[in-house]
């Protein structure tokens, strides 16, 4: 896992599947319309979806094979936690074709941190992660982005 400023993204590699993602990420704010677009045809590709934040036990746990995610919020905060895979009790098998499984929330929530517009999460096949957290004691809404990046392509 990989939390930061996004304007420290060239800190991390020069691969051009990061450089692609992260470029893309900075051209983005809380105006850029929803929708899914292709990068790199289904190598890497951009989701941008509106949501409403939740409290910690109603988010998803969650954890990939073959894709990294790359998160950044648009319009406000979010709370977001990582796990070891390996530690947690999965409740919904991984399904190939959203790349995902689901795990149960552990009884201790380790690692939570705040990711604010300018930040980025980067998350790796092997690592749980819940995101759309709330940090106000109402859920707010939400505009995030996410890119999906084929794992493979950011090994050297």
């Amino acid at each position: 896992m990989i939390f930061d400023a996004l304007e420290n993204w060239r800190s991390y590699s020069a691969l051009p599947a990061w450089q692609l993602a992260c470029e893309r990420l900075q051209s983005l704010g809380p105006d850029t319309q929803p929708g899914e677009y292709e990068l790199q045809g289904r190598d890497i590709y951009l989701v941008v979806f509106d949501t409403t934040t939740k409290a910690l036990l109603d988010t998803t746990l969650e954890g990939h094979q073959i894709y990294a995610d790359l998160h950044l919020p648009l319009s406000g905060p979010e709370v977001h936690s990582r796990f070891p895979v390996a530690s947690l009790t999965q409740t919904a098998p991984y399904d190939p074709a959203k790349d995902a499984a689901q795990y149960q929330h552990p009884d201790r929530f380790t690692a939570l941190f705040t990711l604010h517009p300018g930040q980025f999460a980067l998350y790796l096949p092997g690592e749980a992660h819940l995101t759309q957290g709330k940090v106000d004691p109402r859920p707010q809404p939400l505009r995030k982005a996410v890119v999906k990046i084929r794992a493979e392509l950011l090994r050297a």
